[in-house]
């Protein structure tokens, strides 16, 4: 069944959460306190579970019967982030779904059901609803940081179903969460398998000869004279080359784009300041782009190495901490090429490292799938969210 002309289906109504919950700021103590005693929850509690168990709560405090009376957690109570760095994670909201005995703490608002119209399991889900998300954002004050307060949060309008279509709803949403949750669990085991195949098939390698890094690379630094490449690239230890506006980064280019390194398809490139946290990448996605001068910018010697064993390399853990070693500097360590140059690396025949790499090339493309289909699980989630919470799409509650 459809909504019609934006009307709430029979039995349905939109209600302000202070109509139905009551809010309480968390609790705050002295640092000494911190570290031992009753599970207390923290912000970082609340980002990372949309429903909560206190197996997932890390953190603990020493507190008075008092304290653990008046900010206790209890069953079906929604905690929310009072703070946050962006106005787009303000007020997340974790619901708790266990019964042990747990606090919450100063940047946490705790929502405590008054009736039960709306049932926890459903609430696990009521939050993410994009109307709900879009006016707990417009709420959120703040000039550095995004704050909402108690009254905000008690002005935020939630649809509520009857309870069995609350149940109907999250019966259907949760086979969302386990398909997702599976996936994650398989691309977690599979990455960590990969790491241990590259391990195994670079570091042992048989018949290896160890080169330097100089000694199949050759630093490029092709100037973009006349600005003829417009394209400025820069390069993350996430993504791997990025254009900075997709990124949120300051693109730092001027008009004059003519001192910029041009890259080109299949070279590398890096930042001296920032290798020695993986920010080294090839690049794929573009035929061509431009640097800042700052970058470093090289091609491999295709005779002697392949490109994408090479890249394998790179994400060994032996390899980082190698680079990590070679950075120089007092105020600002950086590695220049002839530092990076100067590090071993297991250079097999070309015949080998082609197979060590479709080897390794079809265990990514393994993880590349898992991650797609997750992302596909999730956002079919959102849609489901969307049209289930606001009573435009019906699931039946028999």
């Amino acid at each position: 069944m459809t909504v019609k002309n934006g009307q709430l289906p029979k039995g349905w109504r939109e209600v302000q959460l202070g109509e139905f919950m009551e809010f309480k700021n968390g609790l705050n103590t002295r640092k000494e306190n911190y570290g031992s005693g009753v599970k207390f929850v923290n912000v970082m509690d609340v980002f990372s579970h949309n429903y909560l168990y206190a197996n997932d709560v890390i953190g603990s405090v020493q507190v008075t019967k008092k304290q653990l009376f008046d900010y206790s957690v209890k069953y079906g109570d929604v905690l929310f982030n009072r703070t946050s760095e962006t106005f787009e994670e303000i007020a997340m909201a974790s619901v708790y779904l266990d019964k042990k005995e747990i606090i919450f703490g100063g940047f946490v608002i705790r929502g405590r059901p008054k009736s039960n119209i709306l049932i926890p399991r459903y609430s696990a889900y009521c939050f993410q609803a994009h109307t709900v998300r879009r006016e707990l954002i417009r709420r959120g004050q703040g000039a550095v940081r995004a704050n909402i307060g108690q009254k905000d949060l008690s002005k935020i309008p939630v649809i509520i179903p009857p309870v069995n279509e609350q149940k109907a709803i999250a019966s259907l949403l949760e086979k969302w969460d386990t398909a997702i949750e599976k996936t994650e669990a398989l691309i977690e085991a599979k990455e960590k398998r990969f790491k241990w195949l590259v391990k195994r098939l670079i570091s042992k390698a048989q018949n290896s000869q160890y080169g330097r890094v100089s000694s199949i690379t050759k630093e490029v630094s092709n100037r973009n004279q006349g600005g003829a490449v417009e394209r400025v690239l820069s390069v993350t230890n996430h993504s791997g080359f990025v254009l900075p506006e997709d990124h949120f980064e300051h693109r730092v280019a001027s008009a004059d784009l003519s001192n910029y390194k041009i890259v080109s398809h299949g070279q590398y490139a890096y930042n001296p300041s920032r290798i020695n946290v993986g920010s080294i990448a090839r690049l794929d996605d573009w035929d061509v782009g431009v640097l800042s001068p700052m970058y470093v910018v090289f091609k491999l010697d295709k005779k002697k190495v392949n490109s994408d064993y090479f890249l394998h390399w790179l994400l060994l853990e032996e390899t980082r901490q190698r680079i990590k070693s070679s950075a120089q500097g007092s105020v600002r360590e950086t590695v220049s090429f002839g530092n990076f140059g100067a590090i071993p690396i297991p250079l097999p025949s070309l015949e080998v490292q082609i197979h060590i790499a479709k080897k390794l090339n079809v265990a990514k493309g393994e993880i590349y799938l898992l991650k797609q289909l997750a992302e596909q699980y999730r956002t079919q989630k959102r849609g489901l969210i969307q049209k289930l919470l606001t009573g435009e799409w019906r699931v039946s509650s028999r």
